[in-house]
């Protein structure tokens, strides 16, 4: 454990990630066993120990929540994407789905694709000659000035945190440029002004996208995409137990740097087709246990199949 202030700076391999992997990689065996390694997810008639806070990852599910398998849990992750454009259709529908879920609480961040969300992006749109989302062009400002107020079945974050069942959550939208979606900004300084908001003592860290080397590889195109900024705010500052994230969809899957686990839970593949009902990616489950109230961070341990949080 680190001990004092800890600054992160720009990494001088922040704007090609790729390079920023390989490089870790050969002089610090960064993302290598034992530093890192895989987890399975638990099985999903796996009984729920006596005290402990069942948390469901799931992420990009793109308005295709039909047929979605949900486990059983006490709280659900959802890390963005949650519909195509952000169109406030597209929110309402999804926020019905919320409202049929029967978890006692449901946490969502924007991604990239709730364009609606991202006041910036939609102040530019309006002042292009050609418009590259003609439906979310023909919105009127009075159609999404306060669309996150739609999400009324969930706790919405925005570069805020929330403490649920003792465990104090932050979430956040940013991800690294790609092709001028919402909320993307560029790597380096302007997402490390953003990682710098995450407050230290965060037990669960939300973000749409991937830190660097976790989950983060696009095999199409041989790259990994992964910040850079994020990943070293996550290992040498803020520490949580769990990262939750998509963005990627091939990366689809769960990690750990023997502290931190990782879950990317996207759940629509690289074509953004759903899989059928008996076929769907599953939800990622992880339990953790709950802290007493007015109880510290106290030691923390993780094996391969549950996600425990100990208190002292």
């Amino acid at each position: 454990m680190a001990h004092g202030k800890v600054t992160i700076t720009v990494d001088e391999y922040s704007s090609n990630p790729t390079q920023a992997f390989t490089h870790y990689n050969i002089n610090q065996s960064r993302f290598q066993p034992p530093h890192v390694h895989m987890v399975d997810p638990i099985p999903y008639d796996t009984p729920k120990p006596t005290g402990h806070t069942r948390f469901v990852c799931v992420s990009d599910t793109h308005s295709r929540t039909d047929g979605i398998q949900m486990p059983y849990g006490d709280v659900l992750l959802h890390t963005g994407d949650f519909t195509e454009l952000g169109l406030p259709s597209e929110v309402k529908k999804f926020n019905d789905w919320l409202g049929g879920l029967p978890y006692e609480f449901k946490v969502v961040i924007a991604g990239n694709h709730e364009l609606t969300f991202d006041k910036d992006f939609m102040a530019e749109l309006v002042k292009q000659d050609y418009y590259r989302f003609p439906s979310v062009s023909k919105l009127k400002p009075e159609d999404f000035d306060d669309v996150q107020t739609l999400l009324s079945n969930c706790v919405y974050l925005h570069d805020s945190d929330v403490t649920i069942k003792g465990f104090r959550i932050y979430g956040a939208p940013w991800t690294p440029w790609f092709n001028g979606w919402g909320f993307n900004l560029p790597r380096g300084q302007s997402l490390l002004d953003k990682w710098n908001l995450v407050p230290e003592g965060i037990d669960i860290l939300m973000t749409h996208g991937p830190p660097l080397g976790f989950r983060d590889w696009v095999p199409k195109e041989l790259q990994r995409v992964g910040c850079v900024e994020l990943l070293n705010t996550v290992q040498k500052r803020v520490r949580p137990k769990l990262h939750a994230f998509g963005g990627i969809h091939e990366g689809y899957g769960i990690m750990t740097d023997g502290f931190t686990t990782f879950v990317n839970s996207s759940t629509c593949t690289v074509s953004f087709q759903p899989r059928t009902p008996h076929r769907v990616r599953p939800a990622q489950p992880l339990q953790l246990l709950r802290p007493e109230e007015g109880a510290g961070r106290g030691q923390d341990t993780i094996n391969s199949f549950f996600f425990y949080k100990y208190v002292k």
